[in-house]
């Protein structure tokens, strides 16, 4: 297709100033040898459609929108993070929630690691709508940042959504797993001194970059490599 010849993608955030995002794939592209490139931009999130739109007229091979964007999308539009061609001739792109496959991937890796059914799951704050929810054997909401100790010890699988005080936490008896979204995040190696397994914000951005660059490339990068960059752009 006509366009962008080299493959490049594009990172959309608002703010994008901050985001290590363009920083860590440009390190990973580099481990592995490939010679893609990374722009950022900063868009509002009025005009997320545009530039999308334009992206994909343009010829960049992919796109990753940050979740500061997916948040505030539409309710009830398609909320999509990653969006790639299947090769460079293809006029369109395939969109995909990697941050919700991420999310999954892992939490059936938790649960099968246990042999044990996924959940009951207990939501504290409002659910978000990314979340593989349907997977848990069943589920329980708690609309404000608190919840019982006893729907606590009941639960096997804990999502929030909400800065929550963990000091009355019950220790964990049973391998729970718990998915911070709060934003700022929890305290989390608090909640990991309990006993719990924890999967927070940082976890949830390489697990999202790992995924782009997989559809993207074919390809995946060392763990270790977006650790790094990322840790070296945040320390900055």
């Amino acid at each position: 297709m006509d366009g962008i010849t080299e493959p490049v993608v594009l990172v959309l955030g608002h703010p994008i100033a901050g985001n290590p995002a363009q920083f860590a794939l440009e390190r990973a592209f580099a481990s592995m040898d490939v010679g893609w490139r990374v722009f950022s931009c900063d868009v509002p999130p009025d005009r997320i459609d545009e530039a999308i739109a334009g992206a994909e007229v343009l010829g960049f091979r992919g796109l990753l929108l940050d979740q500061n964007l997916v948040n505030r999308l539409d309710e009830g539009a398609e909320r999509s993070d990653l969006y790639w061609r299947g090769n460079p001739s293809e006029s369109r792109w395939h969109t995909e929630n990697v941050l919700s496959t991420w999310l999954e991937t892992e939490i059936r890796k938790h649960f099968e690691s246990l042999e044990t059914d996924i959940g009951p799951l207990l939501w504290i704050g409002t659910p978000d709508p990314i979340f593989p929810s349907k997977i848990a054997s069943e589920q329980s909401h708690s609309p404000i940042a608190w919840a019982s100790t006893e729907a606590i010890e009941h639960a096997r699988l804990i999502a929030i959504a909400e800065t929550v005080d963990v000091s009355h936490w019950p220790r964990c008896q049973n391998a729970t797993l718990v998915v911070d979204f709060a934003n700022p995040e929890n305290d989390l190696n608090q909640i990991r001194s309990l006993g719990y397994t924890v999967l927070g914000r940082e976890q949830a951005r390489i697990g999202i970059l790992l995924e782009s660059i997989q559809r993207w490339t074919g390809k995946q990068p060392m763990v270790d490599v977006l650790t790094e960059a990322i840790e070296e752009y945040l320390a900055v």
